[in-house]
């Protein structure tokens, strides 16, 4: 299932309309979901062809192929300093302002999520979450729906009031986003996911429109509680809130695993490329 950007912006609206309590959540089985966290800041190409690789062992553990594994699995992580720019205005960008944004020293990418331009970068806690949303009995609307309510939750451990608006997201009141959200379904395999900012350096957004909002602030955890919050503080939080929101618990992989094995030689491949 190939979601294209206009029906999928149709479908974030719609999301953004619903609460968690009319999109509910029944998972078929009660096997956990896989996560990792990896160290470091990953080049963003890097965490591309993560998911690529994610997403087509979930195609194929669908078409039977065994796996000591959980079957989803959520990648967090931490990505050096990257603008990157969705279907929205993908092929869109001027090269000149490419250019301006790579010589802030940053990279720049378009990618397959939904959204517009936006910046990932030391200090956002990223999560992908690579799952077949029919095993939740989800939709894309719900979907979208559990992952802002999981940033919610997160939110709220730390004394923070987030919400949703009619702007995609999760925000501080009507002003202020918090966390970006970005998702991609192929054959109903979830890729991209959210941003949550915990004490990025909220500078980088200035050289930018965030998704498009002229009108609209960025904030984080840091900046809302005035004290630095960082990604190690914030990612046990994120985690017990994916139990809560998705009804699973979370489990971490072996490092000595097949898969993480997997991953860390595309991290390594993409590293001796660089």
């Amino acid at each position: 299932m190939l979601i294209n950007s206009g029906i999928q912006n149709t479908m974030l609206r719609l999301a953004r309309s619903f609460t968690t309590e009319s999109c509910s959540i029944l998972p078929k089985d009660s096997l956990p979901i896989g996560y990792l966290s990896l160290s470091g800041l990953i080049p963003y190409k890097a965490g591309l062809d993560i998911q690529q690789h994610l997403v087509k062992r979930r195609h194929a553990v669908n078409r039977g192929q065994s796996t000591d594994d959980p079957k989803d699995i959520i990648c967090f992580l931490q990505h050096k300093p990257t603008y990157t720019s969705g279907r929205r205005i993908r092929n869109k960008t001027v090269e000149d302002e490419e250019k301006r944004l790579r010589d802030l020293g940053a990279e720049y990418f378009e990618t397959m999520r939904g959204g517009q331009i936006t910046f990932h970068g030391p200090g956002q806690l990223i999560a992908y979450p690579i799952i077949d949303i029919r095993d939740y009995n989800l939709n894309v609307r719900c979907f979208v729906s559990r992952l802002e309510k999981t940033v919610i939750a997160a939110c709220a451990e730390y004394g923070i009031q987030a919400n949703t608006t009619e702007n995609t997201g999760v925000w501080v009141g009507q002003e202020d986003k918090i966390a970006a959200l970005g998702v991609h379904l192929q054959r109903y395999v979830s890729s991209h996911g959210l941003a949550l900012n915990c004490d990025v350096d909220l500078t980088w957004f200035g050289h930018i429109v965030p998704c498009g909002l002229a009108d609209k602030r960025v904030t984080s955890i840091s900046r809302e509680r005035g004290c630095i919050t960082n990604v190690e503080n914030a990612l046990p939080k994120l985690i017990k809130s994916f139990e809560k929101t998705f009804h699973k618990p979370l489990v971490p992989l072996a490092q000595d695993s097949r898969l993480m094995i997997e991953i860390q030689e595309i991290i390594d491949k993409n590293q001796q490329q660089s």
